[in-house]
């Protein structure tokens, strides 16, 4: 039996209007040149945290050379005048526009149809030069949009030219141009963006600024059909290089999903942490002290779940360990910030990124990866927001492929911090490392050859002495006594609990009640579940034993600390650190990725926790790579090799100088992003 039902236009109307849909996001994605753009042309900011786009597809964004149609879309460009400017002229956008083309999202081609122009200073009723005529018929211009700043009565434009009133200060770059229907409506300007597969996993999410609140992110990424994850999007990299653009402008970076940000909500690479707490409010500093001098954040990337060691494979339960793009791509990628260094590794739109020092978790990455990294001087940042491992080890740092932009970023995380200043001469000793883990002459000799030619020509040029015997750290430990034992203890023995003593409590302290009080509330009483790491952590958190052993932990910490300070790494009046303590972390490729795993405790003694229990700053830089055979494909591959410095505590500047200096010198070396790290010829 049918039946139908008869509405009146008017009570059609009515419904339709009571039910009226106003989407929160409306985007328009497109290809150009392989390469797939996106641009949020309405974006409500109060409904947050989409997952994916919604929005149309329309033809690329190409010279039209036809007439506007209302209620279209149009590629523009946007460039902001020096507010210096007393007229606006031809060579003054020309000038503009030709840093325009070194971006690697902005074109002529899409957009340079249409350009609006704005001026960056107060002034208004600017003059326009005749000149500027020159400059709309030379790069075929359509379309000009000024803004109020500017005169425009009785000049005679080369091309439609539209006045805009209003105070909005656009950054530089490409956009969108919402043109205004037939009846209602005002001009549009939307910023564009790229998307980018991160075919190695190595992000959690994706974020753009929030256009409502400022100091805000807004955790954002894009299906696209055919994907298998979301695209992440990526922002122009002129957006940050306005008039008086910080020393970063330029620089987009990534930051490890152990921090929080304003906005956005933090993992801590734990499935039961990031359904448990709300989106945070609150950056925490070198997050913030980075976006203030000018980089743009892109995302967050993964972790270890509560940066609990290396990847073992199995136990990242929750968010499987991001994938290498080293060599055959089943290569280590280091822990815990392993996201922040597979990111870097891999993809050429990602700059540096942001990761945590506690055992070496900054160094290794960048060990594994090739890349340039920076443990720093404990205590010199406030951690407050970054989730805790060992607070009195903790300490934010950061990865990167290019000598130039590890110092730039080194320079603006150092300013005004509580170190020495940068002495008038370096240190002039060299100091080795006598007793490393691995005998790499006989395991790998030819990246034995590397480091030991790298530190050759490091002595020459920097003219250091090399008289020094090298420093064997377990039997100067032994002689020093520290233990206060007869026979003295080893490191090994002595510091054997020290490193998970204090991360099972503090992690079981900080992290772990709460989080299980806060998830029974939200889950019917149930324990978060977690990955096997994190469990037998929480338990040895809460054992007796330990938790009695604890203050002695700390103490043998302390000890170590103030020991390895005076007689490995001591302080100089005239060269800031006595040594430059020289030696590598590289090992031959490994099997970690399909090695069975079991979970455990990190082990208080191993190559580079010294530093931390000292908190003595150090650096990974890379300084070439050598040929291996993968058993996974079968053929000959490259591994990037590097070395680590450091000095004693305090002197980090000394070791950013070393950096400029020896890149000056071409001992050092930008790396490539992807399989290789510096090129070969091709077979």
């Amino acid at each position: 039996m049918g039946f139908s039902l008869a509405l009146s236009l008017a009570s059609l109307a009515a419904v339709a209007k009571a039910v009226t849909i106003e989407p929160s996001l409306q985007a328009l994605t497109w290809k150009y040149n392989s390469t797939d753009f996106w641009a949020p042309v309405h974006l409500k900011s109060s409904v947050h945290y989409l997952q994916s786009q919604a929005g149309q597809l329309p033809s690329s964004l190409t010279r039209r050379h036809q007439p506007l149609k209302s209620g279209g879309y149009l590629g523009c460009t946007v460039a902001a005048i020096p507010s210096s400017s007393k007229a606006l002229t031809a060579q003054i956008v020309e000038d503009l526009i030709s840093k325009f083309s070194a971006d690697d999202m902005w074109s002529a081609e899409q957009f340079l149809d249409c350009l609006y122009l704005h001026h960056n200073g107060s002034e208004s009723s600017i003059p326009i030069d005749p000149s500027l005529n020159t400059f709309l018929q030379k790069h075929d211009v359509s379309t000009l949009f000024l803004s109020a700043s500017f005169r425009l009565e009785g000049f005679d434009f080369a091309a439609p030219t539209y006045a805009v009133a209003s105070s909005c200060q656009l950054s530089n770059g490409p956009y969108v141009a919402t043109l205004p229907t037939c009846d209602k409506g005002d001009l549009g300007m939307t910023p564009v963006y790229t998307l980018h597969a991160d075919a190695y996993e190595a992000f959690m999410e994706g974020s753009i600024p929030d256009s409502d609140t400022p100091n805000k992110h807004q955790q954002l990424q894009v299906s696209l059909p055919g994907a298998r994850l979301p695209h992440i999007i990526v922002p122009s990299k002129l957006s940050s290089t306005n008039e008086n653009a910080g020393p970063l402008a330029g620089l987009r970076f990534a930051v490890k999903d152990l921090f929080h940000i304003n906005g956005l909500k933090t993992s801590g690479g734990s499935r039961a942490y990031y359904q448990a707490y709300s989106y945070q409010n609150y950056t925490t500093e070198t997050v913030q002290i980075t976006l203030d001098a000018g980089a743009s954040l892109v995302g967050k990337t993964k972790t270890i779940a509560f940066a609990l060691g290396a990847p073992r494979n199995g136990m990242e339960v929750d968010y499987p360990d991001p994938w290498s793009s080293r060599g055959d791509g089943y290569q280590n990628t280091g822990g815990s910030s392993s996201g922040s260094g597979a990111a870097v590794t891999a993809y050429e739109w990602i700059d540096f990124a942001l990761g945590s020092d506690t055992g070496g978790s900054v160094r290794f990455p960048a060990r594994f990866g090739g890349l340039y990294g920076y443990k720093p001087t404990h205590g010199i940042f406030n951690t407050t927001g970054i989730l805790v491992a060992i607070a009195e080890q903790d300490t934010p740092g950061f990865l990167a492929r290019s000598p130039s932009i590890f110092t730039r970023v080194g320079a603006v995380w150092t300013k005004d911090r509580p170190l020495a200043p940068l002495p008038p001469t370096l240190p002039r000793k060299l100091l080795r490392h006598a007793d490393p883990p691995t005998n790499l002459s006989a395991v790998q000799p030819e990246a034995a050859a590397l480091v030991e030619n790298f530190f050759a020509s490091l002595s020459t040029a920097l003219n250091l002495s090399t008289d020094t015997p090298p420093i064997n750290l377990t039997s100067t430990f032994l002689t020093s006594n520290i233990s206060q034992t007869d026979p003295p203890l080893p490191p090994s023995e002595y510091m054997k609990y020290v490193y998970s003593d204090q991360n099972s409590v503090q992690c079981w302290d900080e992290i772990g009640k709460p989080l299980s009080e806060i998830y029974a509330a939200q889950f019917h009483g149930a324990f978060p579940p977690v990955d096997p790491p994190v469990n037998i952590t929480f338990a040895d958190g809460q054992n007796a034993t330990t938790r009695a052993r604890y203050p002695e932990s700390q103490l043998r910490r302390e000890l170590f600390g103030a020991w390895f300070n005076k007689e490995v790494l001591p302080t100089n009046n005239e060269t800031c650190s006595e040594y430059i303590f020289a030696h590598t972390y590289h090992s031959a490729p490994n099997t970690v990725k399909v090695d069975p795993a079991t979970a455990r405790l990190t082990n208080g003694w191993y190559d580079g926790v010294y530093t931390n229990y000292a908190g003595a700053p150090e650096i990974v830089v890379p300084i070439g790579q050598v040929q291996y055979w993968s058993p996974y494909t079968r053929k000959l591959e490259w591994q990037p090799v590097t070395v680590a410095l450091g000095v004693a505590k305090g002197c980090d500047l000394v070791l950013f100088e070393l950096v400029d200096r020896l890149a000056e010198m071409g001992l050092l070396k930008e790396v490539l992003p992807g399989i290789v790290a510096y090129p070969v010829e091709e077979e």
